[in-house]
Parts: structure tokens; C-alpha cells; sequence
């Protein structure tokens, strides 16, 4: 009798392991949320893990776009989902950071409003022209743009990204006059038909068109140079050492998700990213992937968050 008891009892630790094992990975089909356009650099890199996970999940693993506002009614929606892992949201910077900063009542506390999961990536930003442009470097830019006050324009996603407050901080740090042209989709398509004369972005999105000789780099964010782009100096080697902006990247859920399944989602997401094929993808888009801990992303969250409150305190740039 006691043995039947203690296999019984196996049996049923076995059935319970094995449940709580499958209750690691979300229950149904995933819809990660992304607050861009389709072909920007947060969604290709979305999609590109997306796929993998579909493969590691045996589940339908589909990529959302819901646009407007910064990433913000993205980042909303997610944060009104339930915790169940079935909805999470690709993070950005300007969404999770950027965005709130700038807004008098932003719809949520990015360091309250979500469960961190995993930072996927960070990455430099370029400042792009056209190839015909009369600039060939960034002292070169400042000068075309002192001498044309109010004729140059830039281009951005949106109020409240990093593309748009970066410019300001180039703006207001050389003394240079540029109209703000946002857009809904990738504004280097429009650098790219002439209607604005310059911008930032992210890698790889422009990577083809720097390539194809129909846009010229002038200028990379961040301490070196891009592998993919060694004649492209940094900021900082023209004499622009203030321009200290990234790209960042990660996965966030509903705020109030099992910390077991946080824990299984973060850890697909490494052994996605640890596969070499990712790998190379990423860094011919000179994106720099890495995946901490949720803890060590909610820290790195909660930081941004707080510098670009300061940012946007110190240079009176509320946008509402």
C-alpha cells in the first residue's frame, strides 16, 4: 500500500511538474504590439523575432502595428490587456521612455504601467541627408543651416520621439533654426523625395538607401564607429560631443504578469537572440542585440524615463 501511495503520489508531482513546465510559455496565440509602421526598424526587428518564437511556441506569433502618437496608444493598448502573455508590447524608447516625458498627463506610467520582460537591442542613430545635399559633414550641415535660417526642415516619426528631441538637442546646442516635420510613417522616405533636408534614424531601415548612394550618413551617435559604416564619424569626432542619444528596444507586458511566465518569455527571447543567424542579421543592421534580466529592464526603464524627464525640464520641451 505504501509503495502504490508513492508511486500515485510520483505520478501526480510528475503530471504537476509537467503542467507547471507548459503554464512557463503564454497559453494561445501571442500578438506583440509595435507603435510604428510596418518596415521601420522596431517592427523589422519585431518580426524577426516574432518568427522565432512562433517556432519555439508552436503557436501563432503575429506582429500588430498600431500607430500614432510616439508608440503611446500602442504601449496603452498593452497596458490594458490582460497579464497572460498573449499580448506584449515591442518597447521603444520614445514609448516607454520619451513620449511620457513630454506629455502634461500621459495615459501611463511607464515604470508602474508594465511587466519588463527583456531589453532586446540598442543601436546608434544616424543623421541622414540626401546625397545631392551641399553638406558632406555635420560642421558642414550647421553651416548650411545658419545660412538658410527657417528653409531647412527635419523629419521624425512623431512629437515625442527621440528623433525629434535629439534634433532639438542639435538645435538648440548650435544655435540652428529647423522647422519640425513629423510624420506617421518612415520620414526617410520623404528625406529621400526632398521635402525635408534632414533627420535621424536608427539603423537598418536606411541602411539600403545609404547604400544605393540616394541618402548620405554624415554622422553616428554613440562612442565608435558602425562595422557597417566605417566612414561614417561620430558625433563627438566632429566636435559635437553632446549628442548622446540611443536606440533601445525590449519587450514589455501588461503590468501584474506571473513572474514564472516573465522569467520563460525572457529566457525564449535569449535563446532566440543567441542564434547565430539572428545574430548577423542584427549586426549587419548595426544593432547590438543583448538580453539582461526583467529586473535589470525595468532598472534601465525606470532610468531612461527619469533622464528624459530632465531632458525635456532643462530645455522647455513639453510638446503639450
Amino acid at each position: 500500500m505504501t509503495l502504490l501511495l508513492r508511486l500515485c503520489a510520483g505520478i501526480a508531482a510528475l503530471v504537476i511538474g509537467q503542467c507547471a513546465g507548459a503554464q512557463g510559455a503564454p497559453q494561445g496565440p501571442v500578438k506583440i504590439v509595435v507603435g510604428f509602421a510596418a518596415g521601420g526598424p522596431p517592427d523589422i526587428t519585431a518580426r524577426l523575432i516574432a518568427a522565432r518564437l512562433e517556432k519555439r511556441w508552436q503557436q501563432p506569433v503575429t506582429v500588430e502595428n498600431v500607430v500614432g502618437a510616439s508608440g503611446t496608444i500602442a504601449a496603452a493598448n498593452v497596458a490594458r490587456s490582460k497579464p497572460d502573455g498573449q499580448t506584449l508590447l515591442f518597447g521603444v524608447a520614445a514609448n516607454l521612455a520619451v513620449a511620457p516625458a513630454t506629455m502634461r498627463t500621459p495615459p501611463y506610467d511607464p515604470t508602474t504601467a508594465f511587466s519588463p520582460i527583456a531589453e532586446v537591442a540598442r543601436g546608434p542613430y544616424l543623421w541622414l541627408v540626401r546625397a545631392d545635399a551641399p553638406a558632406t559633414d555635420m560642421p558642414g550641415f550647421i553651416r548650411w543651416a545658419r545660412q538658410n535660417p527657417g528653409k531647412l526642415a527635419y523629419g521624425s516619426p512623431g512629437q515625442g520621439t527621440v528623433h525629434h528631441l535629439a534634433t532639438e538637442m542639435l538645435k538648440q546646442s548650435q544655435g540652428i533654426y529647423l522647422l519640425h516635420v513629423p510624420y506617421r510613417v518612415a520620414p526617410y522616405t520623404a528625406l529621400v523625395a526632398g521635402d525635408v533636408q534632414g533627420m535621424f534614424e536608427s539603423m537598418p531601415a536606411p541602411l539600403p538607401l545609404i547604400e544605393s548612394g540616394r541618402l548620405r550618413a554624415l554622422a553616428v551617435t554613440g562612442p565608435k564607429r558602425l562595422a557597417v559604416l566605417p566612414n561614417v564619424p561620430t558625433f563627438a569626432e566632429q566636435g559635437l560631443p553632446g549628442i548622446d542619444v540611443h536606440s533601445w528596444w525590449g519587450f514589455v507586458g501588461p503590468a501584474g504578469m506571473a513572474p514564472a511566465l516573465v522569467a520563460q518569455v525572457n529566457d525564449d527571447i535569449r535563446n532566440v537572440l543567441a542564434d547565430a543567424d539572428v545574430r548577423a542579421a542584427l549586426a549587419r543592421a548595426g544593432i547590438e542585440p543583448g538580453v539582461g534580466t526583467p529586473d535589470a529592464f525595468g532598472r534601465f526603464i525606470a532610468q531612461e524615463a527619469a533622464r528624459w524627464k530632465h531632458v525635456v525640464a532643462e530645455r522647455a520641451l513639453a510638446l503639450e
